[in-house]
């Protein structure tokens, strides 16, 4: 269960924006690393090729080795297990094959092209499969982003894909594997190296500098979009919607920032992600104690505070070897979902999109490793309350990580040890050695949102 620890309002400096300012770039020897952990794992499972869908949503397993989504069309990545690649690709995407980080033959599908645009004899998806080196001696994998429970012959890609590979490569070869890519027990995509980290560390770094900059920037009769410009930033891919909402949301079901402006005691949600991490705040438009029990009372005691304790006892808890079933059970002990009405995972992988997948279930056999890269992620709902959130991302690494990113990446190795140095110094919060904190903003929550004095702090 940990020690007793006690959550106290303290004034405290606010943490530094650690953002780089510059993107760090994967490797070939990443990138040919990724494809052996691929092939590796086709070799297990009897996988004689393996055929990995994208569109723009869910493009981020084709991105792992190929380096690019395909936008706004779909595309498909065949993998033989003797290396061989084909990138199938529609009309304004088929220039890209050229750019893959993997060697790989690019072959045109009109019919994965926008509506109405030219099709001719390219319209055919079966056609093109035939004439594509598909190695069809034993069982052909197909990859989604969905993890089916116990379904290995249903797939959640378009219908129309399905049938032609049944046409092409026989149904009863086809089978789901989804999970060998981002399976939380021992997928490919779900522990990464120094380079990955360091590449990740950008999207993570950039969403907290955005969220400290707008929550910064919240005063009374400054508007959504206004703050909303704080949260997007360098022009790069948003991987979930970014949230700037003040009072009630989703009026109308808009889920975008509005002119609307914010008044003292609005309820205030901020959230913004990019590949690496997201960061969230939400709470009220209050500068102190009196102000925020006025316009939810026992929510700082009810809802906050047990809050704080519960993302404290997670981080202090989460450790290399622990199966997810186990932690999920702790945790769900610790801070019960009967009583603060999360339903969801208690946090979950993140990559270059925002959730990968979790290890954190009930009845979870998957054990947490070194090199996954965390979101801490779990959100109360409690009746008469507004919710509270100030996810964040950590990556657990042993010591031979540890040694990699110091060795290849030594100004990250710094903003590690200052946001730790932060949370202890500042916070009260002792971070395991293994749990390293990819975000200067890692726990900083303010209970009065106007007020940036002010942060939750923990007591031993």
């Amino acid at each position: 269960m940990g020690m007793t620890v006690v959550v106290v309002v303290k004034k405290v400096k606010k943490p530094e924006m650690d953002n780089i300012r510059s993107k760090v770039m994967l490797t070939d020897e990443t990138i040919q690393e990724r494809l052996n952990k691929v092939l590796e794992r086709m070799k297990d499972n009897e996988l004689s090729s393996l055929i990995i869908y994208a569109d723009k949503e869910h493009g981020s397993s084709f991105e792992y080795l190929v380096g690019f989504i395909p936008r706004f069309e779909e595309a498909l990545l065949v993998l033989n297990q003797d290396g061989s690649a084909t990138l199938i690709l529609g009309n304004e995407n088929i220039s890209k094959a050229p750019h893959a980080r993997i060697k790989a033959f690019g072959r045109k599908c009109a019919l994965f092209s926008l509506p109405n645009q030219p099709m001719g004899e390219l319209d055919d998806l079966a056609a093109v499969l035939q004439e594509t080196d598909i190695d069809t001696s034993s069982q052909v994998g197909l990859v989604g982003w969905k993890l089916i429970p116990g379904m290995t012959r249903q797939f959640d890609i378009p219908q129309f894909i399905v049938s032609a590979l049944e046409t092409v490569a026989g149904k009863d070869k086809l089978v789901n594997t989804t999970a060998l890519l981002i399976g939380p027990e021992n997928g490919a995509r779900v522990t990464i190296n120094a380079n990955e980290a360091a590449h990740y560390e950008y999207g993570a770094a950039l969403a907290s500098d955005a969220v400290l900059d707008a929550m910064n920037s919240l005063t009374v009769g400054v508007s959504e979009l206004e703050v909303g410009n704080r949260l997007n930033r360098d022009g790069q891919y948003n991987n979930v919607v970014t949230i700037c909402a003040f009072g009630d949301r989703f009026i109308k079901g808009n889920l975008y920032p509005t002119d609307n402006r914010l008044e003292k005691g609005d309820k205030v949600a901020l959230t913004v992600s990019y590949k690496g991490g997201l960061s969230s705040r939400s709470g009220y438009a209050v500068t102190n104690e009196e102000e925020l029990a006025g316009v939810d009372e026992g929510y700082l005691e009810e809802v906050v505070m047990p809050y704080f304790e519960a993302y404290h006892y997670w981080l202090t808890n989460l450790k290399i070897g622990v199966r997810g079933g186990d932690f999920y059970d702790a945790f769900n002990t610790f801070y019960p979902q009967d009583t603060y009405g999360w339903h969801l995972c208690p946090g979950h992988l993140t990559a270059d999109e925002e959730w990968l997948s979790s290890p954190f279930y009930k009845g979870s056999e998957a054990v947490v490793q070194s090199g996954m890269l965390f979101q801490v992620d779990f959100i109360p709902s409690q009746t008469g309350h507004n919710g509270v959130s100030a996810e964040s991302t950590v990556l657990l690494a042993d010591d031979e990580l540890k040694q990699a990113i110091r060795a290849d990446y030594p100004d990250m190795w710094k903003r590690i040890e200052s946001r730790r140095a932060y949370l202890r110094d500042e916070l009260g919060i002792q971070l395991p050695e293994d749990v390293l904190p990819m975000a200067g903003t890692l726990a900083y929550y303010r209970p009065y949102m106007l007020n940036d004095e002010y942060a939750l702090t923990i007591e031993n």
